[in-house]
């Protein structure tokens, strides 16, 4: 009786076949799952890198406030130590003097990044700036602007400022504010108060243009290493 050969050749060629489109099936599914991850993260960086661009709009108009502010604590500080001042800017230092900001950041981007999963951020070193922008960063700015009951000028000193100047403003006809009158006629309690105020607010502003000018490097920095990573892309 005799024992017909095995098709060797046949079975080898079906079974690197059926291997190699296993194989190719599964690199497929990984280019697959590795360009959608891709666009997700270019679409969340594109995303972020826009309200960046918007939020530094924010933090120059909030230290420019910051800065005005301080120069109306100059201001009055002038007038509380009798040196000439123009009563013609006596109305716009008033209203600057005790005027509070909102720290308004865009976080749509890093909303969608989290929802997505941080590690889809593959350079670690962009991921890490973001984390630390939005998580601490513009925390520390929110809390300065609208949390921390101390470093509300508007809320502490408006109407003690008030209280204490009121005898000494004119206003014309239409209720806007016109002149003082100088030299101030003030008690010494009411004198030190008004240097404490101004003291405490000047150092307030300090703090939250120390933080402003931070978060505006930070910014800056993290954009510029975004869109270098987009470039990459395109």
């Amino acid at each position: 009786m005799m024992f017909k050969k095995p098709k060797l050749g046949k079975y080898f060629f079906e079974f690197t076949s059926m291997f190699l489109a296993v194989i190719s099936a599964f690199a497929l599914n990984n280019w697959n799952d590795n360009r959608r991850d891709a666009l997700a993260e270019e679409k969340v960086l594109l995303e972020i890198n826009n309200g960046l661009k918007l939020d530094l709009v924010d933090i120059k108009a909030n230290i420019t406030g910051h800065k005005v502010a301080k120069d109306a604590i100059i201001y009055f500080k002038k007038i509380l130590n009798n040196v000439p001042v123009s009563q013609d800017s006596l109305m716009e230092h008033h209203f600057y003097l005790t005027g509070d900001n909102n720290s308004v950041m865009n976080v749509s981007g890093y909303e969608s990044l989290k929802s997505k999963g941080l590690e889809i951020i593959k350079n670690d070193s962009i991921r890490s700036q973001i984390i630390t922008l939005y998580e601490n960063n513009y925390v520390i700015l929110k809390n300065y602007e609208e949390n921390s009951i101390m470093n509300q000028s508007f809320v502490n000193y408006y109407f003690p400022i008030e209280n204490i100047l009121a005898n000494s403003f004119s206003y014309d006809e239409n209720g806007n504010l016109k002149n003082i009158q100088l030299p101030l006629k003030l008690t010494l309690k009411e004198k030190n108060l008004l240097h404490s105020y101004l003291f405490r607010m000047n150092n307030s502003r300090n703090n939250k243009l120390y933080e402003y000018r931070l978060v505006e490097k930070k910014v800056i920095k993290l954009q510029k290493q975004i869109e270098k990573e987009l470039v990459k892309r395109w």
